[in-house]
């Protein structure tokens, strides 16, 4: 026996069928719900990054114009002036910090026994000081082996004869120049050069 629907509703379990629709439209609310949300909560989160933005920029370029009119309020001689007058200050208290003691303790070790010293001239230049020693002496041999003295102490460097000439009575006289790390000179110029005291 054939057994056939062939009524207007093919479907035996409509409610089955009308309950799974519902809950496929339900889910599609709900996310497009949760897409909305998003959206809205995004779209008020872009516009308070962008007025935040714009109260940035504002208060940039009112630091701007502020930074140039006191620019244009400072005085160039001036400002040059009190500069030379600070780096004038700092030599004079980078003199006075000079020590006589260490850097003669330093010359009567090093100094060979037929090199006589006639001269010295420490000068300070940013923080580095430079010794300028006027030696004589029979011959100019002496001179190297002062200069590699003086090198191994490890107290100076960049030591260098920069004039050297006979003398009328056979000797010769050389001004040797060299960078001198003061015990209680700073640093950092030193350390710059690839020096590192002892």
């Amino acid at each position: 026996m054939l057994k056939g629907n062939i009524s207007t509703r093919p479907f035996y379990n409509d409610r089955a069928v009308t309950a799974a629709i519902a809950v496929f439209a339900l889910v599609v609310v709900v996310a497009t719900a949760l897409n909305v949300r998003n959206v809205v909560g995004l779209s008020s989160e872009r516009a308070s990054v962008r007025a935040r933005l714009q109260a940035d920029v504002a208060e940039a370029a009112l630091i701007r114009s502020e930074a140039e009119a006191l620019q244009g309020r400072i005085d160039q001689i001036t400002l040059t002036r009190l500069a030379d007058s600070a780096r004038e200050a700092n030599q004079l208290i980078d003199q006075r910090t000079f020590s006589w003691t260490g850097l003669l303790a330093h010359l009567e070790t090093t100094l060979p026994t037929d090199v006589r010293l006639t001269s010295i001239s420490p000068r300070a230049s940013r923080g580095v000081f430079q010794v300028a020693m006027a030696v004589v002496t029979r011959d100019l041999e002496s001179v190297d082996t002062f200069i590699d003295a003086l090198l191994e102490t490890g107290v100076f460097y960049d030591v260098a004869p920069i004039e050297q000439r006979a003398n009328d009575d056979g000797t010769y006289q050389a001004v040797v120049q060299a960078s001198y790390l003061s015990p209680r000179a700073a640093t950092t110029p030193a350390t710059a050069a690839g020096v590192v005291q002892p």
